[in-house]
């Protein structure tokens, strides 16, 4: 798949390719399988209808940027999964309804769009597999559901890309939603075909599955992990030259960054992210102003992930409330760390005995804890999405930072 983000002519010629080849499918499908000209024209006509909607889903959720990760600028992969599925739709009715490895595409289509995306074109391919092979209501429903429990139990998927879990269960309910298919439709008589059909179809569904989420992984996670290895180094270019050029800028940064990874990982946030918007909130402003370009422009630049433009398009932006709880940990990481600096700088210590460097230990951890409550009463953190947990957590972790506020007190 291609790297570079993909340009507005080059999405769009991708929805159109996506158009003119999947409905065409449907219809040769349909002919193949007897159905009559009229039905192939009604289910074209439908088809068509419903894979505009797709479209609109997708186009409409690259504008509000409800994709996952990137996928607003990689149209290429969804398209590729849907052509897929289409296909597979258009084959799988010729076997029995017990052989179809058809939620292993919702999982795909979910994971390359959003849920919302993946899941109305799973409906909408499945639907058309069912119809292809008249089969029962009950086995839309049943394939239906459990394409929504495979995309539901991967739509958010935590910064250690750990999917044991979620296979599990995704599995353990395949397996016992077929079962029941089977004693159902046979009355508990079951059959050797069609339980080795079953059993063939559960491990193809998982390899199918293992399959998408090592693509997902090498092609989305493991390249924007590896942004962030780059941008969220302290000597990447950007952020290393205000060691010299403005010293107080460049530690506000460090720092802020310590408070805010410390933050995320203590409430379960998106680490990198948190990371690098601790470095950055700031230093993104001195270089719109000396380089004369937006924010925007500069992170492209620079390569930035999608949610850490976001960040600091939260922070920068009065405009824009701050929504994510990565936003927040940064800014209550700032207000700290600014607090606690310019204290440090008004009131340099002399020589103390050990009792005076405790007592201004518990000074800064007070002094911490007080910006922290004053910016949760401000009504300032009102439209996030923190939660109430989530602040009781910030104050856990600046009272007990006394060892790192004594580092700053001795910088």
């Amino acid at each position: 798949m291609k790297k570079k983000e993909e340009a507005r002519w080059q999405k769009v010629l991708l929805m159109i390719l996506m158009l003119v080849l999947s409905i065409p499918m449907v219809g040769a499908a349909a002919y193949l399988y007897g159905k009559s000209f009229r039905d192939i024209f009604t289910l074209l006509l439908m088809t068509a209808a419903c894979f505009g909607v797709v479209v609109f889903s997708m186009v409409q959720s690259t504008i509000f940027g409800t994709l996952h990760y990137d996928n607003g600028g990689h149209y290429a992969r969804f398209v590729f999964f849907f052509l897929i599925s289409t296909v597979a739709s258009c084959v799988l009715p010729a076997l029995e309804s017990e052989g179809w490895v058809v939620p292993a595409f919702a999982l795909a289509l979910s994971l390359f769009s959003n849920a919302v995306t993946g899941i109305l074109s799973y409906a909408v391919l499945l639907g058309i597999c069912t119809y292809l092979a008249s089969a029962d209501i009950l086995v839309f429903l049943l394939y239906f559901f459990m394409g929504v429990i495979f995309a539901v139990l991967f739509d958010k998927l935590d910064e250690d890309y750990k999917t044991g879990g979620p296979m599990l269960i995704a599995m353990i309910l395949y397996v016992t939603g077929m079962a029941a298919k089977l004693v159902f439709e046979s009355r508990g008589m079951v059959s050797e075909d069609k339980l080795a059909i079953a059993v063939i179809n559960i491990f193809i569904t998982f390899v199918i599955m293992l399959a998408v989420l090592r693509f997902y992984c090498a092609s989305v996670i493991d390249k924007e992990k590896g942004k962030y290895l780059i941008i969220n180094d302290q000597e990447y270019k950007m952020l290393a030259k205000y060691k010299e050029a403005d010293r107080q800028l460049y530690y506000n940064a460090i720092h802020t960054a310590y408070f805010a990874e410390k933050t995320a990982r203590f409430l379960h946030m998106d680490v990198d992210v948190a990371k690098n918007g601790g470095y950055y909130h700031r230093i993104i402003v001195s270089e719109c102003k000396a380089q004369e370009k937006s924010l925007e422009e500069i992170c492209k630049e620079n390569k930035f992930p999608p949610k850490a433009v976001q960040l600091l398009q939260e922070y920068n932006y009065k405009s824009l409330p701050m929504k994510m709880r990565e936003t927040v940990a940064v800014y209550i990481a700032d207000c700290v760390v600014s607090a606690i600096m310019y204290l440090i700088g008004k009131n340099k210590p002399n020589e103390e005995d050990g009792n005076e460097q405790e007592k201004a230990q518990t000074d800064y951890a007070k002094v911490a804890l007080g910006v922290v409550r004053r910016k949760i009463n401000s009504g300032i953190l009102n439209n996030s999405d923190i939660s109430l947990s989530d602040l009781g957590g910030l104050e856990k972790i600046y009272t007990g930072e006394k060892l790192y506020y004594d580092f700053l007190r001795r910088e």
